[in-house]
């Protein structure tokens, strides 16, 4: 799923009604995600991957649904990498003064 374009709700009572409806039924829907599979989208992240020596920062990215992966396990992509959940041993999301910091 991609969490930065859902479904329009032609059904919400005013412009803004529809606009603040779809907003949060998309950021419900993300939440939900990232609480199901443990992991944090749409922002700044420390991960550290099983079988590697140093943590990986930046933005984790969900990989779209492949022919070969349908109905399995989410895929996701940092750097280059692409892994699942199940190679995530922590994850921990980077203050905006943390990332400051780091550079």
């Amino acid at each position: 799923m991609n969490f930065d374009q859902g479904h329009f709700n032609f059904d919400a009572n005013g412009p803004e009604d529809g606009y603040r409806k779809w907003r949060q039924e998309l950021d419900a829907a993300r939440h939900a995600f990232e609480r199901r599979w443990g992991v944090i989208l749409s922002r700044r992240v420390s991960v550290v991957l099983v079988d590697h020596e140093k943590p990986m920062i930046g933005l984790l990215r969900l990989v779209p649904d492949s022919k070969k992966n349908r109905g399995g396990p989410p895929e996701f992509e940092m750097g280059g990498l692409r892994f699942r959940a199940s190679s995530i041993q922590s994850i921990i999301q980077m203050d905006t003064t943390d990332a400051e910091s780091k550079i």
